[in-house]
């Protein structure tokens, strides 16, 4: 509808109206006939916009008196984004009205108030009359233009008011024009990298098709993006609450009653002055919103009370309601559950979303965005903005912070800033970090502080021990409550992690940059600090503990009492190569904690002393069962914990009798030890017992006297060949692992462990399980995968608290019936079972509450079609199951699929499964597959669609806007017609004509391309080299290539990886890939070498990779700089294996 403006009308819209609120043109122009709608709709409509924050113009009647007027009428026209014309039976004859349609710039969103589209296309007489005076009045032309206008506005599909009524259409053109404004603002924040993914998955979480009440809860520590997070999605979702919104910021320091007033004047539009404390603000929220459907995010809440008094529970609130809360620490929105990991919550339904680390590739951007004002750094500034990068722990406000601070400043800047980073905290980043150490007790401050300097990846129950001696009480709660305050978490099976920049954090506490004497601290975690305290002997009182881990590898250190005299309050010690002389009596009377690596042979001191000790690791060849160390130790009646690592003289253990409080018995990598002391069964508080890489054969009948083991773990003993009898009395065994065995059976009495929670027996020989298994009525988790299991007993079906079933590689030739009992089963996975035939038992269908099914590998010849019974399945796995000929109908709930087509008759339409993000179909088909419900699955993230031997019909998926990792068979030239500009990963495979290049030109965010099984002999990448993002390519078994140029297409690459390519003799250009860190040659035989300066210039190399190439015969060398760059050779026949340093290969 473009029409040329002339003469005066053209000189009006040269100016440009703007509201006067906000300094901003209008967004939204209300066209109307005043006498009509004036007083119902327009004023209704007009009123709820102002309510939602969108700026809109309506025009009144005395403004169009006199030609200038008419002007600025067409200014604000022009102005806003959004049209409204709301066509009533007068509409016609107003020239301002018509004047207005003529604009073909903006959205146009109709609304029929009192008459018909037909009426307004000019199919009924109605608008005729009115016409024919304008024709009279202007002229045949400009009646003529008009009438087309009316046409081609009545056609747009628009809203008619007597089909939704004034309050819902009002709330349906609020929630629209919203909506729109959100796609096309562009005052949004420059910065928020790799904030999508979260974004999706919050809005995922407040499943907003529901009608309940939701509370969502963005949890993590300080400075890691909560409430950017919030408001992007506040911002994407607000529309929908027709302006019953509201986004409290910084709750925490502000007044709650203030916070009030502005929730109730958000939402309500009100003034509300005259509130006089908290508890009446309450009961107003809870009454005046008791029906409203509202969006509410109380940003950075610490107490219950703020939550209490803002939005204290769900039936405050109409249904659809969601409130969004941000904190760093949950400690007081949970209950006490089994799983510390899952929070659950004492106000009901309450989702927990934390915060997970930056992406690195994301890290850089956001980094670069703030210090160099793009989106990557040159290759000059590569390297230094990765340490800088890596030294913050891609916390996104130190990279903004320190990133802001660098902009501008030249390259010595940079790097000392880094040498700074490494030694000093930067000001402003603990000062936001600080607020969560200050809400911490004495005693969780000194846990807190213990973590940062000493225990990070330490296992949380043996921490745990050692601090309920030291300060005399149970510390568990403290732990939780560090996790639940975002500063620690428990990850890799009981270790404790903390971020970089609080570990940072807890070390500037303990040694301030500003105290005179560095040295000075609780705890010295650097050995070169400790020993220089030593070796001055100005320890004092304060030092708690003591890292004398050798500065120089294989020194060895004789310490003497006077070293140790100052160091009264010295609880944990840990040395290496170290030994002890002379007299030591009562000098470690308060040592808890004791870790001495690669022990000395004879001990040398006398009265060690270690009566308190709780904790005792020992490593070394030294270790024997004759050790003279012994005798110091078992004094230590007080002992709980006993590791022995490495200690691979040690053939059998010591006995137990002089330690029976230990509760936690580890023993790794003593590969000689066969025989456990029949002393072990009088060890009554024994809780934990873990023996690894050992020559043991059994365990004596005695471990049935361990009233007390909740954990019994044999790992990596390959001569173990039996559990005895007596492993029915374990009494309190709550796991049971065996892994990489002899073990061909288990006891029958294995079922008189009732509470039995975990029975995993990986890698064994094991041939059937005992049918005494079914009264394990306690059992959550049954794992025997590489095992000889044959079929599971019937019995199974009993085990209704059984939730996770893992038979993968197994002999298993079927599934009992009774599977379909195990009521509360969630995951069943049987991959590569080559004995699995015939068909899945139909009872599957039973199994409510599966969530995961792996049969992949598989060779049975049919899914039931009960399988669509199983409404809460999310993974469904079939690669590689290559006997099916058909797939059943299959639950909607799946997230992800994966299936092979080798013996599939046709591929089913799956456009009923909305719900997938990840897709993999792979293998041969007989015909041309029908895949155009594709592009219905608009929820798809993952794509694999690899047909071989046969041309995929054209296939155009650039409207799967989410998807962002495909790989997709390439056999024909035009198989692929269109991608989506949000991909981030592309693997083209089985090429077998030219790539047209110019289909990828809008892959914007594309970061790796990877190409397999390209068939051709040679490649230009063409258009590639302005993928701005692309940092990674791969090439895998290309039979023909010879060479490969990777100039000037890829100069910004960081990783480059070559595999299987036979006939490949050299890259071009590779000396200007100045941006690597990584490249990999594999299984590249004509290659005999690169060209000598290939790799002078690549200043930011880091890994450089050669194997099997068979004719290499040299190494070319790597700029200085860069001498420390990894360099791994393997199986190259024509040099040396090395792993490390490229310095040491070339000096060795």
């Amino acid at each position: 509808m473009k029409r040329k403006w002339d003469g005066e009308e053209m000189a009006a819209l040269t100016g440009n109206i703007r509201d006067d609120r906000s300094g901003r043109g209008y967004e939204v122009f209300l066209s109307f006939r005043g006498l009509d709608t004036r007083l119902t709709i327009v004023d209704c409509l007009y009123e709820a916009m102002i309510h939602a924050g969108i700026r809109t113009f309506k025009d009144d009647p005395e403004l169009r008196i006199g030609k200038e007027i008419g002007g600025n009428l067409l200014r604000a026209i022009n102005d806003s984004r959004i049209y409204i014309p709301i066509f009533s039976k007068n509409y016609a004859s107003s020239k301002w009205c018509l004047v207005s349609l003529h604009e073909d710039e903006k959205v146009i969103l109709p609304i029929f108030f009192d008459v018909d589209a037909d009426d307004v296309k000019i199919k009924t007489e109605l608008y005729r009359k009115a016409l024919q005076k304008h024709e009279s009045d202007f002229g045949k032309d400009l009646a003529k233009q008009w009438e087309e206008a009316l046409r081609e506005v009545a056609s747009i599909k628009g809203w008619n008011l007597k089909d939704h009524g004034l309050h819902k259409l009002t709330n349906l053109m609020v929630q629209e024009v919203y909506s729109l404004l959100w796609t096309r603002r562009t005052d949004t924040h420059d910065c928020l990298v790799g904030i999508e993914d979260r974004k999706d998955e919050i809005t995922k979480l407040l499943d907003q098709g529901t009608q309940d009440v939701q509370y969502i809860v963005i949890h993590g520590m300080g400075g890691i993006g909560k409430t950017s997070l919030a408001e992007v999605v506040f911002r994407q979702i607000s529309p929908q609450f027709q302006g019953h919104c509201c986004f409290l910021k910084d709750v925490r320091t502000h007044d709650i009653l203030n916070l009030q007033k502005k929730l109730l004047s958000d939402i309500l539009n009100l003034n509300c002055t005259n509130l006089s404390d908290i508890n009446e603000g309450a009961n107003v929220i809870k009454r005046r919103f008791h029906e409203k459907e509202v969006l509410i995010v109380l940003d950075d809440i610490d107490k219950l009370n703020q939550i209490e008094k803002l939005a204290g529970e769900p039936m405050w609130f109409g249904g659809g309601s969601r409130i969004i809360i941000t904190t760093r620490n949950i400690e007081f929105l949970v209950t006490e559950g089994e799983d510390d990991n899952v929070p659950t919550s004492r106000f009901g339904k309450i989702s927990f979303y934390e915060m997970p680390e930056m992406d690195p590739d994301d890290a850089l951007q956001l980094f670069c965005e703030h210090a160099l004002g793009c989106a990557k750094p040159s290759p000059d500034y590569l390297g230094i903005s990765c340490e800088l990068i890596h030294a913050l722990g891609r916390l996104p406000l130190a990279l903004e912070v320190i990133g802001s601070t660098l902009r501008g400043k030249c390259k010595s800047t940079w790097e000392d800033v880094l040498q700074q980073l490494k030694t000093v905290m930067n000001q402003d980043v603990k000062k936001k970090l600080m607020i969560s150490y200050e809400e911490l007790n004495p005693i969780q401050r000194q846990i807190y502080l213990d973590i940062a300097c000493l225990f990070i990846n330490q296992e949380k129950t043996t921490a745990i021990i050692y601090w309920d001696a030291v300060f005399k009480y149970p510390t568990e709660i403290e732990v939780k409550i560090l996790t639940r305050m975002s500063l620690i978490k428990i990850v890799d099976n009981d270790k404790l992690w903390m971020h970089d920049q609080l570990r940072d954090l807890g070390r500037d506490i303990v040694h301030p940059e500003s105290c005179k004497n560095h040295l000075s601290g609780s705890r010295l975690w650097s050995p070169k600090d400790a020993f220089h305290v030593m070796q001055r002997k100005k320890g004092t009182k304060n030092i708690v503990a003591l890292n004398l881990g050798t500065p120089e590898p294989d020194a060895w250190y004789i310490f003497k009492r006077k070293e140790f005299a100052r160091l009264e309050n010295l609880r944990f010690l840990q040395l290496d190569h170290g030994n002890f002389k002379g007299e030591f009596k009562d000098l470690f009377s308060e040592l808890r904690w004791l870790s001495w690596s690669n022990c000395p042979s004879e001990v040398r001191d006398t009265n060690f002393g270690l009566k308190n000790l709780v904790v005792l690791e020992l490593s070394g060849v030294n270790i024997t069962e004759d050790w003279g160390g012994w005798c110091q130790i078992m004094v230590a009646k007080q002992l709980k914990v006993l590791k022995l690592v490495d200690c691979t003289s040690l053939r059998k253990t010591l006995k137990f009798s002089t330690i029976s409080r230990l509760e936690r018995l580890i023993l790794i990598g003593c590969t000689t030890l066969s025989m456990i002391d029949e002393t072990i069964g009088n060890l009554q508080h024994l809780d934990h017992l873990e023996i690894e890489e050992a020559l043991i054969e059994s365990l004596p009948e005695s471990i049935g006297g361990l009233k007390s083991m909740s954990k019994l773990s044999i790992r990596k003993c390959c001569y173990f060949e039996k559990l005895p009898d007596s492993i029915g009395q374990l009494e309190s065994l709550l796991e049971l692992h065996i892994h990489c065995s002899r073990i061909r059976e288990l006891s029958h009495s294995i079922g008189c462990l009732e509470g039995l929670k975990v029975l995993c027996i990986m890698t064994s020989r094991l041939e059937k399980l005992p049918t005494s298994i079914g009264r394990l009525q306690s059992l959550h988790q049954l794992d025997v995968s590489s095992s000889r299991i044959m079929k599971l007993p019937h019995c199974i079906g009993n085990l209704k608290k059984l939730k996770e079933i893992y038979l993968d590689n197994t002999c298993i030739s079927e599934l009992p019936k009774t599977i379909g009992m195990v009521e509360n089963l969630e995951k069943l996975t049987a991959a590569v079972c080559d004995h699995l035939e015939g068909e899945i038992p139909s009872e599957i269908g039973a199994l409510s509450s599966l969530r995961i099914l792996d049969l992949s590998c598989g060779h049975f010849s049919r899914l039931p079609t009960t399988i669509n019974q199983l409404t809460n399945l999310q993974e469904l796995r079939l690669l590689h199951c290559n006997w099916i000929q058909q797939l059943p109908e299959l639950p909607q709930s799946l997230t992800v699929l994966h299936f092979s087509m080798e013996s599939l008759t046709t591929i089913p339409d799956l456009s009923n499964l909305t719900n997938l993000v990840d897709l993999d179909m792979c293998g041969t088909l007989v015909q041309e597959p029908n895949i155009e419900w594709l592009v219905e699955l608009r929820a798809l993230r993952k794509l694999a669609l690899v047909v071989l031997d046969m041309t995929l019909p054209p296939t155009n998926l650039s409207s799967l806007s989410q998807l962002q990792e495909l790989e997709i068979g390439c056999t024909g030239q035009r198989s692929l017609t269109g991608l989506p500009s949000n991909l981030r990963c592309l693997t083209l495979a089985n090429v077998q004509s030219l790539i047209d290049w110019s289909l990828f030109s809008n892959l914007e965010n594309l970061s790796e391309l990877k190409l397999h099984e390209y068939q051709l002999g040679e490649i230009q990448f063409d258009v590639l080299g302005k993928l701005t993002k692309l940092s990674a390519l791969t090439m895998r078994e290309c039979p023909l290539l010879k060479t490969l140029p990777v100039m000037p297409f890829f100069k910004d690459i960081r990783n480059l990886n070559l595999n299987r390519l036979p006939q490949l003799t050299g890259i071009q250009g590779l000396e200007e890939l100045k941006s690597l860190q990584c490249l990999s040659i594999c299984w590249c035989n004509s290659i005999k070498r690169l060209a000598e300066t290939a790799l002078s210039n690549l200043q930011n190399l880091n890994i450089l990779k050669f194997v099997a190439c068979k004719l290499l015969e040299s190494v070319p060398d790597v700029p200085y700089a860069k001498s420390s760059c990894h360099l791994i050779i393997k199986q190259c026949p024509r040099l040396c294996d090395f792993e490390g340093p490229y310095r040491s290969y070339k000096d060795g």
